[in-house]
């Protein structure tokens, strides 16, 4: 053969080669990737219907119920629309006041329906069919396509133009909901149901692709962190249940003043089972104000403020559970034990962040767990009190709940006091052994 002759076969050879070698490349502009790309948008259009479906049919319901009621029914389907935005943290604004002041525990609806949709968008055969299981994790933009980012992403924009409409149908009621305002709830909830699918897909390792990746992204978080994560969920749990408990104290001590505040309102049965169905949702907002209560900078209601030495005399909404208060003035000094609860709690974060690290560690490198730990929790506690707080302005209603830096603050100094304290404690006892 020539060399002519083998430089035009080469030639035909990789021009036939060529389009092989990419036919696996999948272009934006691909049919079948469009479908995929839909198909998770009307996945999380879907959610939203479905959480705002959940939230309408017991307004209607109370709404038929409710012989004295004097609203249509699409006014009633307004309303809904407002606390479906509410639960997104957005905010509803009537003629004369705006409102804004997210149920957590509704919040907690959303999340999971988009926790459910998510996972099925993960796992969707038509999708995992594109991702070529033997190619291994060698960068950012593999682990990206791992866990379908592309479709991910049309997940939240899926959801967040559903939840947009949804907020528009409130304008129908006496109250609207502001669509710009309500933009940030509506990313945050598919996000966080997007995380827990993930989470759950990364435990159950089924799927190997997904698997691959996130493990390839957790190995990028540092192992010190990664160590502090069981700790930190342990704090999380014990501040719950402290916080859960001074609620429950509170209601019970104060629960004669509830019931009288119930008979004052006279609302009738609906209305009773209405309003203590809102209360029962704002039960995670209470106990994250109790721990704000709890670390130091207590909380407001208005002008009403709760802190360790006394509350404040102030004018207070006709709602039944803000009668469970304590009383106006001074509180007793035993009162301010409740200060050393946080401290107990970052003890324990200093003692399982010193037995997670070999005994022949430095103290450094424990310490290092345990202000991860802190970190951990000082974050999670910022979160939840930035979605718990809330404002109804104008009036003197414009601080309801817990201050989130403030109070994040303040926990994160008790928690790191606590665990060093331990864990240096225990450092030097292990070491003389």
């Amino acid at each position: 053969m020539t060399v002519h002759e083998r430089i035009m076969t080469a030639t035909r050879l990789t021009s036939v080669s060529k389009p092989r070698a990419t036919q696996d490349v999948i272009r934006w502009w691909d049919l079948a990737r469009l479908q995929s790309w839909a198909s998770a948008a009307a996945a999380a259009g879907l959610a939203a219907l479905v959480t705002y479906l959940l939230v309408a049919v017991p307004v209607l319901v109370a709404w038929f119920a409710d012989t004295l009621s004097t609203v249509s029914v699409w006014q009633a389907l307004g309303v809904a629309s407002a606390g479906w935005a509410l639960a997104h943290r957005g905010v509803v604004v009537a003629p004369e006041v705006s409102v804004q002041l997210t149920p957590l525990l509704l919040t907690a609806l959303p999340v999971l329906v988009c926790r459910y949709a998510a996972r099925h968008v993960l796992t969707d055969p038509d999708v995992g069919s594109r991702r070529s299981r033997k190619d291994t994790i060698k960068g950012f933009a593999a682990a990206w396509r791992g866990v379908h980012g592309a479709e991910l992403v049309a997940f939240v924009v899926g959801y967040l133009a559903t939840g947009v409409a949804i907020c528009a149908v409130s304008r129908l009621g006496a109250a609207a909901a502001s669509l710009w305002l309500a933009v940030p709830g509506l990313v945050l909830v598919p996000l966080s149901g997007i995380g827990l699918a993930l989470l759950r897909e990364h435990r159950r390792a089924e799927n190997p692709t997904i698997d691959r990746a996130l493990r390839w992204m957790a190995l990028r978080v540092p192992v010190l962190a990664r160590r502090a994560l069981k700790p930190a969920g342990e704090a999380l749990a014990a501040l719950g249940v402290l916080a859960l408990l001074i609620v429950v104290a509170l209601l019970v001590t104060r629960g004669s003043r509830i019931v009288t505040l119930y008979g004052a309102l006279d609302t009738g049965t609906v209305g009773v089972g209405v309003l203590t169905l809102g209360q029962l949702l704002l039960l995670p907002n209470l106990m994250l104000w109790a721990l704000g209560w709890m670390a130091g900078p207590g909380m407001s209601i208005g002008t009403v403020h709760v802190s360790w030495q006394e509350t404040t005399t102030g004018d207070l909404p006709l709602v039944p559970v803000l009668a469970s208060l304590p009383e106006p003035g001074a509180h007793p000094m035993w009162v301010t034990v409740v200060a050393a609860l946080p401290v107990l709690v970052g003890g324990w974060i200093g003692l399982r962040s010193a037995r997670s690290a070999p005994r022949l560690a430095s103290w450094w490198t424990k310490a290092q767990v345990a202000l991860a730990a802190c970190a951990w929790v000082a974050f999670t506690v910022l979160a939840l009190s930035w979605l718990a707080a809330g404002s109804m302005t104008p009036g003197l209603m414009g601080t309801i709940g817990t201050q989130p830096w403030g109070t994040t603050a303040a926990l994160g100094v008790e928690l790191v006091a606590g665990s060093l304290l331990v864990l240096t404690t225990m450092h030097i006892l292990r070491r003389r052994l």
